[in-house]
């Protein structure tokens, strides 16, 4: 027994020279005058925190319907996250603070039955201040929240800009306006909503009461101007597989483009749970960094190609697979349609060649089209006079860029030609867009789609629409909106090739 304890005090006494990690302090509380409760919540110092002077920025992690203050902690393992990211040298330590948020969507209700906004901004924040070594400027404090607590991080950040710098919302648990009028049914709705915001046993636009509007984050940024925001970053991200929240985070993203207000926006894959949420985590975290002053490093890497073997027709360049002499094996065949240079071409040929020779994708032809020519015609061309394709629908994929849509539309049309598509920055209205889902939906199973677009795209609402429609139809389908880099717009070119090769080889 001797022997036991005093391993133990031995093991105790070891830990802090042993791992260097971060400081969590689960469960410690603070009482509320405003709640007039005890509010528990989590606490993360930085490696070092107690060795050192430092004054620290503070990232306040709120959680979601069903959450509580150990959610962050424990399905976002994020002291450990941010820890590798500060020893990588990606971003600058921090505290983070996990309160608990009850079903409070992070407000005051309506009533001032229950007083959460005020206990947050009045009391928790101004106790971190006084009893733990924080910055107190506006940059050195930020949100990020997760479903209701992508409501609350919008909500609390917007209304209180005098304290915060910047804000991440994760799935943001925020309704359109005809949603929050329809949603049903009227006691889940009163529970989750009335209760909060006003509007108990109503329905329609008695719903929509002006203290909703007052902390609803769409209404907010409806009235304020692009100066009002200044200096202050705002992150959106979602999956998506996301249900309900689709629609409205796509009309927050779009009112955003409208109002020209800058801000970081993706679409990843994924859907409502900590899968998604994890993967955006370490984009978050140096987003939030750039506003605790941290630096952004840019990325100068470019791409020599091996030179490859091309065959030239009217209307396209079709560059075959490496294979050794006297091999007679046929091939898959992806088009790709757009204004692509021959130096364009090569490179995206060898990175195609590399991903084979690392045994990610397997080998096929490319096919390059130019832009705006009949796709229909030149496949047919290209299949007829040409050897080593398998000229089959299951065989045959396309990428298409900007207004190329059109021709691959009118290409699908007339046959179920595709197994998949990728469509890239794609440019079209709202005839283009039905016309799409009405030719996919006319062949069910194939092809599959994979939208593709720039969150600052001019025409982002004309994907954003093909994203929701495909939804309504209950057609799988695969969005993105992320930012190229250097202007790139085949930054995700492995992404897209990978998507198809497991559509050709499903």
């Amino acid at each position: 027994m001797k022997k036991i304890l005093l391993y133990i005090i031995l093991f105790l006494s070891g830990i802090d020279g042993a791992w260097a990690l971060p400081i969590e302090k689960e469960g410690m509380s603070i009482y509320s005058p405003s709640l007039k409760q005890e509010v528990s919540y989590s606490i993360i110092l930085p490696e070092g925190y107690e060795h050192s002077d430092t004054e620290y920025p503070v990232l306040y992690m709120f959680h979601g319907i069903g959450g509580d203050y150990t959610s962050w902690l424990e399905y976002g393992n994020v002291a450990r996250v941010m820890d590798k990211m500060i020893k990588e040298g990606k971003i600058q330590p921090f505290i983070m603070v996990i309160p608990d948020g009850y079903l409070s969507y992070y407000s005051d209700t309506y009533d001032s039955s229950s007083l959460y906004e005020t206990f947050f901004i009045k009391e928790l924040v101004p106790y971190i201040d006084n009893n733990y070594r924080t910055r107190k400027d506006i940059n050195g404090r930020s949100i990020i929240g997760f479903s209701m607590g992508g409501f609350g991080a919008l909500s609390v950040s917007l209304r209180n800009r005098h304290l915060f710098g910047s804000v991440v919302a994760l799935s943001p648990s925020i309704r359109t306006e005809k949603q929050y009028m329809e949603e049903g049914p009227q006691k889940g709705w009163d529970n989750q909503w009335g209760r909060i915001f006003g509007g108990v046993g109503k329905n329609g636009k008695q719903r929509l009461t002006s203290y909703y509007k007052q902390h609803s984050p769409y209404h907010i940024l409806s009235t304020l101007r692009n100066s009002d925001l200044k200096g202050f970053g705002i992150m959106l991200d979602i999956g998506d597989k996301e249900g309900t929240l689709c629609e409205s985070n796509e009309e927050l993203h779009r009112l955003l483009l409208e109002r020209q207000i800058p801000h970081e926006w993706e679409v990843r894959s994924g859907g409502h749970d900590f899968t998604c949420w994890n993967t955006a985590l370490p984009k978050a975290f140096r987003f939030i960094n750039e506003y605790f002053n941290g630096k952004q490093s840019g990325n100068s890497e470019s791409s020599l190609p091996n030179e490859t073997p091309f065959i030239q027709t009217a209307n396209a360049t079709v560059y075959y697979p490496e294979q050794a002499q006297g091999s007679t094996r046929k091939y898959p065949i992806i088009y790709v349609q757009g204004e692509i240079n021959e130096q364009q071409q090569k490179v995206l040929v060898s990175q195609f060649h590399q991903m084979v020779d690392e045994n990610k994708t397997w080998p096929a032809v490319l096919c390059f089209v130019k832009a705006n020519t009949d796709l229909s015609e030149t496949i047919s061309d290209i299949e007829k006079q040409l050897s080593g394709i398998r000229g089959s629908q299951r065989m045959r994929a396309l990428i298409t860029l900007g207004d190329n849509i059109k021709e691959g539309i009118e290409a699908i049309q007339r046959e179920n030609l595709f197994t998949g598509i990728v469509c890239v920055n794609a440019i079209g209205n709202e005839n283009d867009a039905q016309n799409l889902i009405k030719a996919v939906n006319s062949h069910k199973r194939y092809p599959r789609c994979w939208i593709e677009i720039l969150p600052e795209s001019k025409e982002y609402g004309f994907s954003s629409n093909i994203h929701i429609l495909l939804k309504e139809s209950d057609l799988e389908h695969e969005f993105r909106s992320r930012k190229c880099k250097e202007a790139n717009v085949f930054t995700y070119w492995e992404d897209w090739i990978l998507y198809l090769n497991n559509r050709i080889h499903v």
